[in-house]
């Protein structure tokens, strides 16, 4: 063998060490570098993007779309809000029923991204829109007529009647195919020159079901008048549209066979004649125009928790498909937050029976997922589930319920104008006190957020159940 200096013979030695060091090196870095490049994930509203944030920690965090302080009913994107939405890969959110608004920018801005709807997702609890001001006061109103017809109601001539506060002109009355077809070829209508739908209804049974009905066509004229009407829908047609010749300012009380919902399709049915929507100051059944229009179930489901434990496994589940590498991540996190909310979900059931029986009136109605699951209930809401603005109607039955049922609890909401609720309870004897959020407007967004929401709600019933017992304040 050639003589070799030291160095000579240690160089293949410190070559396979710099391999060795140089693989390591990688293997050590080569998960961080992965993990680094989760998916892009957007979520609707906060308490959902807390369920999204507890799968993603230690990988990635979710963008919040609609902030917890604004209504998610109609929300305007902020320019960072949108193009988190553009550069989505997975976006979460809980229906259209609930943000009508997003279907544009789901469609124009994450149109390439995957979309779980979780209103949509198998095997969650759905629970009805509840009819009325007043839910005790319907539900045994439903009691009582339960043989009336199918449905549960008093069998009736009309399904539907409302009132409008209209001035002197002209107005269309629109009927439109939907899927292609109208509801029916026919529908009946009695317009009478009255504010009272109870009042009313009487007299437009009698017209209803009468002979002496005039038929009306595509352009006809309809006016206020003791004279039932058939009106005739043109097939060749996508709308039929009736002109309503109004000659005197006032209240009109318009009785219709057919819910008129059923015959939109993009457009609402009534407008005046510079083509703005019309809407009733009154109707019967009270049934706010997105129970027709979107769907029949109430979106805000995340309040029930037994809900969000079956959507943090469908989180898990999605983002694994969108990111095998971190899949075992997902998974378990969804497994332990669901362990931690089945922890919380036994506690709350514990502390609910201590103010099960309460009485209180709620903001808007969006609290019956989480009263049905802990074994509460609100007496009634000021306003619909979409928290469009209350008709008097409405405002008279809740008066009139506070003061018949000894209510002493009102809720307002952080989303909303508090000097509604104010100005409905006025002169009345009831504490308005603090608020039900469902969304957690003053709750630190991410992981502890949703827990911290159903928290918050319990504890809102608690204060309730404290001040229902105290003595009614003296009077002056």
């Amino acid at each position: 063998m050639p003589n070799q200096t030291f160095s000579e013979l240690l160089l293949p030695g410190l070559l396979m060490l710099k391999k060795l060091l140089f693989g390591s090196f990688i293997c050590l870095f080569a998960p961080l570098t992965i993990a680094a490049n989760p998916p892009h994930v957007a979520v609707d509203i906060a308490p959902v993007h807390s369920l999204v944030a507890q799968v993603m920690e230690g990988v990635g965090k979710p963008d919040l779309i609609i902030q917890p302080g604004a209504s998610p009913h109609s929300y305007s994107m902020r320019p960072s809000e949108a193009e988190a939405l553009q550069r989505a890969d997975v976006v979460f959110y809980v229906s259209t029923e609930l943000t009508p608004w997003i279907v544009t920018p789901l469609e124009n801005l994450a149109g390439s991204a995957n979309k779980v709807e979780l209103l949509e997702v198998a095997g969650i609890t759905l629970h009805k829109f509840r009819e009325g001001a007043t839910f005790e006061a319907h539900e045994h109103h439903d009691e009582e007529h339960a043989d009336k017809d199918e449905h549960g109601h008093e069998d009736h001539a009309f399904e539907w009647a409302g009132v409008f506060d209209l001035t002197a002109g002209t107005y269309k009355w629109s009927f439109a195919k939907v899927s292609g077809d109208y509801a029916d070829p026919a529908m009946k209508m009695v317009i009478l020159e009255s504010d009272d739908i109870e009042a009313s209804e009487e007299m437009a049974e009698e017209l209803l079901e009468s002979n002496d009905l005039e038929t009306k066509r595509h352009s006809d004229v309809l006016v206020a008048k003791g004279q039932a009407y058939v009106l005739s829908f043109d097939e060749s047609k996508e709308t039929t549209v009736f002109s309503v010749a109004i000659k005197e300012s006032g209240k009109y009380a318009f009785f219709t066979e057919h819910m008129p919902f059923e015959f939109e399709a993009n457009e609402h049915f009534f407008k005046d004649d510079s083509g703005k929507d019309v809407e009733p100051i009154a109707q019967e059944p009270e049934t706010g125009h997105h129970h027709d229009h979107h769907g029949e179930h109430d979106p805000h489901a995340w309040l029930d928790p037994e809900n969000a434990k079956i959507w943090l496994q469908a989180i898990a589940k999605e983002l694994s498909r969108a990111d095998a590498t971190n899949a075992p991540i997902y998974q378990r996190n969804a497994a332990n937050a669901i362990e931690e909310l089945d922890a919380l979900i036994t506690t709350m059931h514990g502390l609910s029976k201590d103010i099960e029986g309460i009485k209180f009136i709620v903001f808007h109605d969006a609290y019956q997922y989480f009263e049905q699951r802990f074994g509460l209930q609100a007496s009634g809401a000021i306003s619909l589930g979409d928290a469009s603005d209350p008709s008097p109607a409405r405002v008279k039955e809740i008066r009139d319920a506070v003061s018949e049922w000894g209510i002493r609890c009102v809720f307002t909401e952080p989303q909303y104008n508090p000097e509604m609720a104010h100005s409905v309870f006025e002169n009345t004897q009831v504490g308005i006190i603090g608020v039900m959020d469902p969304l957690g407007a003053d709750i630190k967004i991410g992981t502890g957020h949703y827990s911290s929401l159903l928290k918050a709600l319990l504890s809102s019933l608690e204060q309730c159940h404290s001040q229902a017992n105290r003595p009614l304040p003296v009077k002056s």
